[in-house]
């Protein structure tokens, strides 16, 4: 009664999510389309999965008459629609002129010419074939399922190959307006391959139906409900306007900021408000018009300094004209400091080291070789 009602609902979801992929707008519509056929393959599938189950199972052998296995014939459709949706995801163009598309067909034939023989069979074989296929495997079956694991494996790879040829050159695809990203597309492909190939020893080694629709059910429910929700949610997908406004909007941030940092370098040589002692980032930002929080900003990502910094970098600079300039060499060193912004001596020292390595008396010394006054020591 569980898996009854496991694949029933399965079967359900599946075509719930197809009509919302046929009817849902979408940047890439046509691969949306794939999807959707893909989705109407796996109900299909479910249905037929939960009525040969539950018929074997609960012994209602009357309607295996009506049955004939069709189960691997839908799986094997779900792969070239799968290369298909990734094609058209990618926009890669998808050939469908008719020998193109009969080669994908090929991996068909075991499987169409296993059901052709099998319906035209007595009733009373079919029943017997079912219900030893079901709890022991057959031969028949065993055949038929290598070609859909070969193809399976065969369609997984090239479609990843066509993922990392798109992934060289970006891993975003723009098309109508919006702007994709397709890494969740290989890593969706790569879980698959493991999948694929952790699943193949246990399908053979119990080879029998009963395991083989339990495996390919789990299989198909959490691997394309993943796949409904990264590709109808546009997951990873972004609007290529928004994109490109976001873009323009900080690129005037950009000029802004560039106009900020011109007006208040070209500010601070011309009025030079470093040479008062209380000049602080609010004053400065009143006389330069530039809002004090857009002024700290600036600074810190424009200029790479803080204010405090920033202030004392101008306090040095003009210091350094003063101790080389002999004409100025009469200036103490504590009158320097103080027409530089300097609050004190012991600050304009502790700054003067920490920038030159050196006291502002030795530095005058070496620049104009006057001897230093003791009264400036």
């Amino acid at each position: 009664m569980e898996t009854k009602l496991f694949n029933l609902s399965s079967s359900l979801l599946f075509l719930i999510l197809a009509l919302i992929l046929f009817t849902r707008r979408s940047p890439n519509k046509k691969s949306n389309n794939f999807l959707g056929l893909l989705f109407v393959l796996i109900a299909s599938y479910s249905e037929l999965a939960s009525f040969h189950f539950n018929t074997v199972h609960t012994n209602n052998v009357s309607f295996l008459s009506y049955y004939i296995p069709l189960d691997a014939l839908l799986l094997m459709l779900m792969s070239p629609c799968l290369y298909f949706y990734v094609l058209m995801l990618l926009n890669r163009p998808v050939k469908s002129g008719r020998w193109t598309m009969l080669l994908h067909l090929i991996p068909l034939l075991p499987c169409l010419i296993f059901n052709l023989i099998f319906s035209l069979r007595p009733p009373t074989d079919r029943i017997n074939w079912l219900i030893h296929d079901f709890y022991s495997g057959s031969p028949e079956m065993t055949v038929i399922n290598v070609v859909l694991y070969l193809q399976l494996i065969f369609y997984l790879l090239i479609s990843f190959r066509a993922v990392r040829a798109r992934e060289k050159k970006s891993v975003y695809i723009e098309k109508n307006g919006f702007r994709t990203n397709i890494t969740w597309v290989k890593l969706f492909l790569v879980v698959n391959i493991i999948v694929v190939l952790l699943s193949l020893p246990v399908c053979f080694l119990i080879n029998n139906e009963r395991t083989s629709i339990f495996i390919g059910q789990t299989a198909v429910n959490i691997d394309f409900i993943f796949l409904f929700v990264m590709a109808a949610l546009k997951i990873g997908t972004t609007d290529t306007a928004k994109v490109e406004e976001k873009k323009l909007t900080n690129k005037l941030k950009e000029e802004q900021a560039l106009l900020y940092w011109k007006t208040l370098t070209a500010y601070m040589d011309t009025h030079k408000p470093y040479r008062d002692e209380n000049c602080s980032l609010r004053s400065l930002a009143k006389q330069t018009n530039i809002p004090e929080y857009q002024l700290s900003f600036l600074l810190n990502a424009h200029g790479g300094i803080s204010f405090a910094d920033f202030i004392i970098e101008y306090r040095l600079k003009e210091a350094i004209i003063y101790l080389e300039d002999r004409s100025k060499q009469r200036k103490t060193i504590d009158t320097i400091a103080l027409e530089c912004g300097f609050g004190s001596r012991s600050s304009f020292y502790r700054a003067f080291d920490k920038v030159y390595a050196t006291s502002p008396d030795a530095y005058r010394k070496a620049h104009v070789n006057l001897p230093t006054k003791s009264s400036d020591r």
